[in-house]
């Protein structure tokens, strides 16, 4: 597992939150350093999903810096944002217009009030949309997602997942958080403490102090199971530059204590405006912050494999062999949300191994049994030291809750 960023790595990262920066607050770009590489720069801002904001950033430089052949890509890598933003944006309020003539009461969730935040809705990517709603009225939903176009792919115990190809991922949430996280009780009501939004009848909208709760819970998990990026930080600090003088503190600061992410928040919270609120980025490159900058966008692979096999290895007295084996043929209670029928049939759990195997094969194509078998198997003692140092320096106990990828 990489723990630290060579000399080189560290100015390609400060660099780029430079450009980032420079976008998010309408500033002039920084100046390239020397040796920057804008093939690098381009491969990291892909890396943490920034692409747009180091795009507009790169484009807006003197030309004497940036050869035509490296113009021509970022402005094409713009535009491409541009187009995905406006069809994500079409599709969307396709789909909140058939909630409000079906009577589903809904609040858009996540990426989709954050692209709002940005200067502009495209310097904010996502790769799906969240809505919360009613569990009560998944039929309905379903109904919608089907005249609309869309494919049920599945459903787990509090999401139900809905897609339309090439691009439109949908994941209707039944409850903010899983019903085992300590904030569940917390968060269980907000259909119900909602705000009407304008224009609609049916989909609401949460406070700004229940709004960045949210966003911080879903943001600790990730640093938790897996790894948070920059884009993780560079949000609280969009929100916040935007709405702290209006917030709620004494609201915040008890929600914050009662969750458990009061440290974690403010940590966040000073890295966020270390980087981003100053014309050039302070950064300490301490284990928090090179954690975060080398977890990409959403998390590391080889961190949350390293976390998952180190809890069931350590809960259940297994080996290393062990759990690589149980990762190839996951047990019915994993594979039951993907095949519904290996609930009723449990005698069928093979038959859904070869369906998961059969399509990661031959239709994702997203299978590198190499790195897979290297992510079991080669991490340290010292790795795991290193991820519950971190832990326990942003106020979390235990080991990483046991649901990567959520």
């Amino acid at each position: 597992m990489k723990k630290h960023l060579n000399d080189n790595e560290k100015i390609e990262f400060k660099y780029l939150l430079e450009l980032v920066s420079s976008s998010v607050n309408g500033t002039a770009p920084p100046i390239p350093y020397e040796g920057i590489k804008w093939q690098s720069i381009k491969m990291l801002a892909k890396y943490c999903s920034v692409e747009a904001l180091v795009a507009n950033a790169v484009l807006t430089l003197d030309k004497k810096y940036v050869s035509p052949e490296v113009y021509a890509k970022f402005k094409q890598e713009l535009s491409a944002e541009m187009l995905i933003d406006g069809n994500l944006s079409y599709e969307t309020e396709k789909i909140l217009k058939a909630f409000d003539k079906n009577k589903i009461k809904n609040i858009p969730l996540k990426g989709y009030f954050m692209k709002r935040e940005y200067p502009r809705s495209d310097f904010r990517s996502v790769s799906d949309v969240d809505i919360l709603f009613d569990r009560k009225q998944a039929d309905s939903v379903k109904k919608v997602f089907s005249k609309l176009g869309y494919t049920f792919l599945n459903e787990d115990d509090n999401q139900y997942h809905f897609e339309k190809k090439p691009m439109m991922n949908i994941e209707m949430h039944a409850t903010l958080v899983h019903e085992n996280e300590e904030s569940y009780p917390l968060l269980v009501n907000q259909l119900d403490r909602s705000i009407k939004r304008d224009g609609y009848s049916y989909s609401y909208e949460m406070s700004h102090e229940d709004f960045y709760i949210y966003m911080l819970v879903h943001n600790s998990n990730h640093f938790r199971i897996g790894g948070m990026g920059a884009r993780m930080v560079l949000d609280s600090y969009v929100f916040l530059k935007n709405h702290q003088s209006e917030l709620d503190y004494d609201y915040l600061n008890v929600m914050l204590e009662k969750i458990g992410i009061a440290k974690y928040e403010k940590r966040v919270r000073e890295i966020a405006f270390n980087w981003f609120a100053k014309p050039h980025a302070e950064l300490k490159f301490d284990d928090i912050e090179e954690y975060i900058l080398l977890s990409g966008t959403l998390g590391r692979v080889d961190v949350g494999t390293m976390i998952n096999s180190h809890k069931t290895i350590t809960e259940n007295n297994k080996s290393k062999f062990s759990y690589l084996v149980s990762s190839i043929f996951p047990p019915k209670s994993e594979m039951q949300y993907k095949y519904p029928y290996v609930k009723k049939t449990p005698f069928l759990l093979p038959i859904s191994w070869c369906h998961m195997w059969g399509k990661r094969l031959f239709v994702d194509r997203d299978i590198n049994f190499k790195s897979g078998i290297k992510n079991r198997m080669s991490y340290t003692d010292e790795d795991v030291k290193l991820y519950k140092s971190l832990l326990d320096e942003m106020g979390f106990d235990g080991i990483g809750i046991n649901n990567f990828g959520n």
